[in-house]
C-alpha cells in the first residue's frame, strides 16, 4: 500500500477516509504476511538523564517517546533520507531532528526533513499532533506503567529480505537541557533475517555513555543468519 497518513488536526493525506480512520486508531492492514510484534522490556525507571545530579534513589525518570521506523529500498533513493541508510550510523538525536513533522507531505519541496510515508512510522507518544501511526502512550518505566513488557504490533510490508530494508527503534532520551541524546537505535537489518517476534530492552546503566541511557537489541537472528 502506498497510502500515507497524517493525523495533525485530522487532515487526510491518504487516498481514502478509511485510510485516515485506520491511522488515527492505530490500525494497520496486515494480510501481507509481514506483520511484526516488537516487545519492549522497560526497567523500573527509564529516561533518567534529565535528572542528572540526583542520587540513584531519586532518579525516577521522565516519560519516553519511542519511534519504530520502517525503511524500504525506494525510500533511500531520496537524498533527504540518506541518514536512514543501514550503512550509516544514525543516532536518535538525528532522527528526532530530521524526522517528518505534522503537516508534511512527501512531495513537498519547502523543507529539508526526511520524506517517509506516515504509515511506516509507529509511535509511542502522548503528543496530540504527530506524523505517523500512534500505537500507545509514552513509556514511563515499569513501576509507573505497572507493566514491564510493552508490545508494539505493526506491518512492515514487502522487501523484508532486501539489504537496503531496515527497521529502526529510536528512543527519545533527553538530558537536563531537554536535548535528545545521541543514543544509537536498535537496528533490524534486514528485517527478514529476524523472526516475527522482535525484542528490545530499555533501561539505565550508570557505566554506559549518555548518562547511562540505553536500548539493547534482544532478538536472535534466524538460524543460519550471521549477525552484523
Amino acid at each position: 500500500m502506498n497510502q500515507h497518513f497524517n493525523f495533525a488536526g485530522g487532515r487526510r493525506l491518504g487516498r481514502s477516509a478509511l485510510a485516515l480512520t485506520m491511522a488515527c486508531t492505530g490500525i494497520v492492514l496486515a494480510g501481507t504476511g509481514c506483520g511484526r510484534t516488537l516487545t519492549i522490556t522497560q526497567m523500573d525507571y527509564i529516561n533518567t538523564a534529565v535528572q542528572f545530579g540526583r542520587t540513584s534513589g531519586e532518579l525516577t525518570g521522565e516519560p519516553l517517546e519511542v519511534n519504530v521506523v520502517c525503511v524500504h529500498p525506494h525510500d533511500l533513493d531520496n537524498d533527504l533520507n540518506s541518514l536512514l541508510d543501514p550503512k550509516q550510523s544514525i543516532t536518535s538525536d538525528l532522527w528526532y531532528k530530521h524526522r517528518p513533522r505534522p503537516g508534511d507531505k512527501i512531495e513537498d519541496e519547502g523543507h529539508d526533513r526526511m520524506r517517509l510515508p506516515a504509515n511506516q512510522i509507529f509511535l509511542l507518544t502522548d503528543e496530540k499532533q504527530c506524523y505517523g501511526v500512534r500505537k500507545g502512550p509514552w513509556l514511563r518505566g515499569a513501576i509507573v506503567d505497572k507493566r514491564k513488557k510493552v508490545p508494539v504490533r505493526f506491518d512492515f510490508g514487502p522487501n523484508l529480505h532486501d539489504r537496503r530494508s531496515v527497521i529502526y527503534v529510536f528512543p527519545k532520551f533527553i538530558d537536563a537541557k531537554g536535548e535528545t541524546l545521541p543514543v544509537p537505535p536498535v537496528k533490524f537489518h534486514p528485517p527478514g533475517d529476524y523472526k516475527e517476534q522482535l525484542f528490545v530492552e530499555i533501561g539505565v546503566d550508570e557505566n554506559r555513555d549518555n548518562h547511562g541511557q540505553y536500548i539493547d537489541q534482544k532478538t536472535e537472528r534466524k538460524l543460519g543468519r550471521k549477525s552484523e
